[in-house]
């Protein structure tokens, strides 16, 4: 008779199949590579061999049969298991144990690359699995899951960053792009030299920017008198933004900045928006 076991994390959640599946199919082939020589005609060279795949035809029963081999789940609940480990992109170790007559053992590091299923008459789930034999970073049964969990998240969050950049659109022009209620404030800002462009007066705007403006030009911080001097606990700021081409006027003497701008400005360089 045989017993067939499907874990992840080191035998820390365990699916015994419950009936036996009247048959499996276990795939081991080799790659080879054929080219035509100058002196010996036709050739093939003899590859590494290819990782195995096993496959089978099952069924997760609701009712209590006799040869029913585990009753620690029913039907659809022994699917729902499988198919929350294959989500989870976890490595699953399948083991073919043997008694009596059979001689058949297997134990293997396999990904879960297929699972489909029907409803038969009975209720009882009929199911087909096929699994593909993957290499682990250490492929004992001491394998440190906790470090491929640390990997996966990594892998995740560099996705995650990567999709952020990606989706992160700039505004360059006042044109059909820019959001209807930024314009006046945008326009405002050109107009007054607060905000200039590069290369093709391209203003370089992201939203998050955007939204910053209209609020400051909300809350009247662009209007009011300018200064006629930078205050002193205000000067490095200016002069950095001013070096990094950040901040432009008429001359160097006029500015046009507001006191709520500048207040502004400073809150956001010890914020860190103007890096170093």
């Amino acid at each position: 008779m045989l017993d067939f076991y499907l874990s992840v994390n080191n035998s820390e959640e365990v699916v015994h199949i419950p009936v036996t599946p009247p048959s499996f199919s276990v795939t081991n082939s080799q790659s080879t590579e054929t080219f035509e020589s100058a002196g010996y005609g036709w050739i093939k060279i003899i590859g590494n061999t290819e990782l195995r795949g096993v496959s089978w035809d099952g069924t997760f029963p609701v009712h209590d049969y006799p040869f029913r081999r585990d009753a620690s789940m029913d039907g659809q609940e022994y699917y729902e298991k499988l198919k929350s480990w294959q989500k989870r992109k976890l490595p699953v170790r399948l083991v073919i144990t043997s008694t009596g007559f059979a001689n058949i053992s297997i134990n293997m590091a396999v990904a879960i690359e297929k699972l489909d299923f029907d409803v038969g008459t009975t209720g009882d789930l009929d199911y087909s699995i096929e699994l593909g034999e993957v290499e682990l970073l250490n492929d004992t049964e001491d394998t440190n899951m906790a470090q491929l969990d640390d990997l996966a998240a990594r892998m995740d969050a560099v996705e995650k960053r990567l999709d952020s950049l990606e989706n992160e659109k700039i505004y360059n022009y006042m044109d059909d792009n820019m959001p209807s209620w930024a314009k006046p404030t945008i326009q405002k800002l050109m107009d007054r030299g607060y905000l200039n462009g590069t290369g093709d007066n391209e203003l370089g705007l992201t939203m998050d920017i955007i939204r910053m403006c209209v609020m400051i030009d909300n809350a009247n911080g662009f209007e009011g008198y300018t200064v006629d001097s930078i205050p002193d606990w205000a000067a490095p700021t200016i002069e950095k933004i001013k070096k990094k081409g950040y901040l432009s006027g008429i001359d160097d003497d006029d500015l046009g900045l507001t006191k709520n701008m500048i207040r502004i400005l400073v809150i956001l360089d010890k914020a860190g928006a103007f890096g170093d």
